[in-house]
């Protein structure tokens, strides 16, 4: 080992040529990729879940190396071989991922599977696309987007109506304008007879809360990891998520405080390794199932961790009568991900516990096929823009956020993730090369960044540093000021937050972002307040970016990079959400300002240059149709779903 140590003390390591000592950073790197090993288990070993991977033996009282991956080795150097040809972008800077490529960014057409679309198309006993009249319906928690259109067109008319959660047939009826002639004659004959008059009728809904779920895994950030983007990826509400052994409290509360709809259980990659944490897990939560006195059929388990136990624990929860479906491994091997395995599992749990289980099936009887989760469309609408299909392209790589008034959503579709470059021309950071933490990071994913939204969720904006700071309350005040020298004020609800000093306007924001908070279904009217809400969503977005997209870490020698770097690549910006819908509808200056003011929280900022959002054009989501066209339409026809989304797409001018 000390040979290792030597080979590293050299310039090469250093190409600023300031420094030849061994540095610390150089000497956790080393840990990191299990160049120094503990007897049994080496740091990479324990980090990726292969605890028993490294084994040792005892010769002359020494504890030596004997194995590595289940391979025998004479010695260290030549485990050393092994580790360079297993986890080679840590040593090589143009090596960015292995030969197996995530799944995800790996899905033929980006949109569903062709055999999928094929049997779609079988289900519905169309083959000809030609001329068709299309309803695509978004059944959300506040307000149900109706899309209706013609095949023959790639315009589309959006109808934005409120949902009634207690009988969602009222917002479909009276977005098909036939609500009055349900109500005249008691029934919902004229619902039906409307609903006839299309060719083609599909349905998502996130109402009633959506499909909440909660992960449990064997550790934070790879099974943890690998679960939750698995669940959010399939469209789930995410509850809460635990790793580790649970304790008989973490299952209490998981029962009796989170009440799940569906739990994911993973852990542990497959062919040796770690078997215990998942088994210990499946029977807490076996034991502790009964406490879900909430659902009337009990909680379904969804195993997706550590194949070579999967008997055992299919075992222990049928022997507790308890609801337990098998998939593949989310993370079979080190830095492989397989999230799409729980995709079909989480489909048919959400017909069962959502769509039957809360009234919405009264909906799906007039439908053409079954509900889908609305994160899901939109998650499969952004992957079809992206990559297009058939003879239509799509705009390629996609950063997209749909911000709402609790959660902002983040989505994700890149070809690659390219090593990242300082943009700029200090040569001692030039010289720096950079080391890829995280090979095989999925490259079309989705998170949701649940504590900030724009209405319910504002007041959290608090906890911000740059709101303790006093630095964006600083940013309104002087914008307004600037922009606004003559106000005095508009009569509404915004003055009694705005105070005047030595001829200035002050806001005082904690007090506004509680009222917001305690208000959440009443918009901003007047120009001045919609200006107000912009900054604040620009701060919504940088969060959410800084929380999802790739970043680096700066040592002295080097920048490690953990993620996806969106930054040195070509990648639009996409914006979706009622707030980009209704400004783009309204279609005033002062609002398209409003529009650029939030986007800039989603862009590369260089004073955050470590933080790697994109920076080149960014597309807003101006008639509502992602989920509705994109994401259900697309399921069945993605060539046309393409270029109806691309026509209705407007470009933002920066």
């Amino acid at each position: 080992m000390n040979m290792l140590l030597a080979q590293k003390n050299d310039g090469k390591n250093y190409p600023s040529g300031e420094c030849n000592m061994i540095s610390a950073d150089n000497l956790d790197l080393a840990l990191q990729v299990g160049l120094f090993q503990a007897p049994q288990v080496t740091v990479v070993d324990k980090r990726y879940e292969l605890s028993g991977m490294c084994k040792t033996k005892m010769v002359d009282g020494t504890c030596r190396i004997d194995e590595f991956c289940r391979q025998k080795v004479k010695d260290e150097i030549e485990r050393v071989d092994l580790i360079r040809k297993k986890f080679p972008w840590y040593f090589d800077k143009n090596v960015s991922q292995t030969d197996e490529m995530s799944l995800v960014a790996e899905s033929k057409d980006a949109i569903e599977e062709d055999h999928t679309m094929l049997a779609l198309r079988k289900d519905l006993g169309i083959t000809d696309f030609e001329n068709k009249k299309v309803l695509a319906v978004d059944f959300g928690s506040t307000y149900t987007k109706i899309a209706i259109f013609n095949t023959s067109s790639d315009d589309v008319d959006l109808r934005y109506v409120p949902t009634t959660v207690d009988d969602i047939r009222e917002g479909l009826a009276s977005g098909l304008g036939c609500l009055e002639a349900c109500q005249k004659e008691g029934n919902w004959d004229p619902l039906r007879e409307k609903m006839d008059e299309f060719d083609i009728k599909l349905p998502c809904s996130s109402a009633k809360g959506g499909l909440k779920m909660v992960t449990v895994a064997s550790t934070t950030r790879e099974s943890g990891f690998a679960a939750d983007l698995a669940a959010l990826t399939a469209g789930a509400k995410l509850l809460n998520s635990y790793d580790g052994k649970l304790s008989s409290e973490e299952a209490r509360k998981i029962y009796l405080e989170d009440c799940p709809e569906i739990i994911l259980l993973s852990g542990g990659v497959n062919e040796g390794g770690d078997a215990e944490t998942v088994l210990h897990n499946a029977k807490v939560l076996a034991e502790s199932a009964k406490l879900a006195t909430y659902a009337k059929y009990g909680i379904p388990i969804i195993y997706a961790g550590n194949e070579d136990v999967t008997e055992q624990i299919l075992d222990i929860f049928q022997n507790h009568h308890i609801d337990v479906r098998a998939t593949g491994n989310i993370m079979p091997e080190v830095n492989k991900y397989n999230i799409d395995v729980v995709n079909e599992a989480i489909r048919e749990l959400f017909q069962t516990v959502v769509i039957r289980g809360k009234g919405f099936d009264v909906v799906e009887e007039y439908m053409s096929t079954k509900f889908i989760p609305t994160p899901r469309a939109a998650f499969l609408g952004i992957n079809l823009l992206a990559r297009g299909y058939g003879k239509e392209e799509g705009i390629g790589n996609i950063v997209a956020l749909d911000i709402g008034g609790c959660t902002t959503d983040f989505f994700a579709n890149v070809r690659s993730n390219p090593l990242y470059l300082y943009p700029w021309d200090d040569p001692k950071k030039k010289v720096k090369r950079t080391i890829l933490k995280t090979p095989n990071y999925p490259l079309a994913y989705r998170r949701v960044e649940g504590k900030y939204g724009l209405a319910y969720n504002a007041e959290n904006l608090m906890e911000l540093e740059k709101f303790r700071s006093g630095r964006i309350e600083k940013e309104i005040s002087d914008n307004f000021n600037q922009k606004y020298p003559n106000f005095q004020g508009n009569g509404d609800h915004l003055d009694q937050f705005l105070i005047r000093q030595e001829g200035r306007w002050y806001i005082k924001l904690s007090e506004y972002l509680k009222w917001i908070h305690n208000n959440p279904h009443i918009m901003p009217k007047t120009e001045e307040e919609n200006f107000v809400r912009s900054i604040l969503a620009k701060e919504t977005l940088a969060i959410a970016t800084a929380n999802n997209v790739g970043r680096v870490k700066e040592t002295d020698v080097y920048f490690l990079q953990e993620g996806v770097n969106f930054f040195t690549q070509d990648c639009t910006l996409v914006l979706v959400g009622g707030t980009v819908y209704h400004k783009c509808k309204e279609n005033k200056k002062h609002l398209w300002e409003d529009i650029r003011t939030i986007a800039k929280g989603a862009l590369f900022n260089p004073e955050e240059y470590t933080v790697l959002r994109p920076d080149k054009k960014v597309l807003l989501d101006a008639s509502y149709i992602l989920s509705t066209v994109g994401g259900l339409y697309g399921r069945i026809d993605p060539e046309r779903a393409t270029r109806i989304l691309k026509k209705n797409f407007k470009l933002l001018e920066l």
